[in-house]
């Protein structure tokens, strides 16, 4: 496809603009987004909050723009508001719990189910437009339990550093907001089981891997005792 100016970069994939109202997401290895697109278009269909997808070609997915900042921004912008963020997080996947998944979508390996799964829901993942929210990023998207989802969100929140939020750390109150909204009782079995999804999809430093022991050993039963 061809594309214009850069304007955002991660560390999987890149966006160019694309003529008005449009964006080109480019993986940086070449994978295809074919599937993303398809599981995008499944969720809007239904009704959840993403990107309008135009044309998928290989490792190029040609999209809506989205114009506003993600909640990561907000957050650290106005740290104030962050609780209200944290209840929004809650929200999108009780919205999402009620989708389908598609027959075709891989399961996630010991999150038995049929909703489809997001599996990085986080506040970088979340831009917050004039008409509402909408969720990017379905990379790791798939179909289970619901409250594996939870799961992920719950573990993101608690373990994963924010560099920029040094001076006033809005973690925590988010994530009590997002708790407090969420079935925890029906997550927290899935921690152990995302913890080992993370392990095996992505690298782990050493830190973060310190963090999320500890973290799981202060859910496990005996530890509320």
């Amino acid at each position: 496809m061809r594309v214009g100016t850069l304007i955002a970069s991660g560390l999987d994939c890149l966006v160019f603009e694309a003529g008005a109202g449009k964006v080109v997401k480019r993986s940086r290895d070449g994978r295809s987004l074919e599937r993303e697109a398809s599981v995008m278009r499944h969720a809007r269909r239904h009704g959840f909050p993403t990107p309008e997808v135009f044309d998928t070609d290989g490792p190029d997915l040609l999209m809506e723009r989205l114009e506003g900042p993600s909640m990561k921004a907000l957050a650290l912008q106005r740290p104030g508001d962050v609780a209200e963020h944290g209840r929004l997080l809650a929200e999108l996947l009780r919205t999402l719990a009620d989708v389908r998944a598609p027959g075709w979508l891989q399961a996630a390996e010991g999150c038995p189910g049929n909703r489809l799964l997001h599996l990085d829901l986080h506040p970088a993942n979340v831009i917050i437009t004039g008409d509402g929210p909408r969720v990017v990023d379905w990379a790791n998207a798939a179909r289970g339990a619901p409250a594996a989802d939870v799961a992920c969100t719950w573990l993101i929140l608690a373990t994963t550093a924010v560099p920029e939020a040094r001076r006033v750390d809005w973690r925590p109150a988010m994530l009590g907001a997002f708790l407090a909204g969420s079935d925890t009782a029906a997550a927290r079995p899935y921690l152990p089981v995302i913890a080992e999804r993370w392990r095996t999809d992505r690298t782990i430093e050493p830190a973060e891997q310190t963090e999320i022991d500890a973290f799981l050993a202060a859910q496990r039963p005996e530890a509320a005792e």
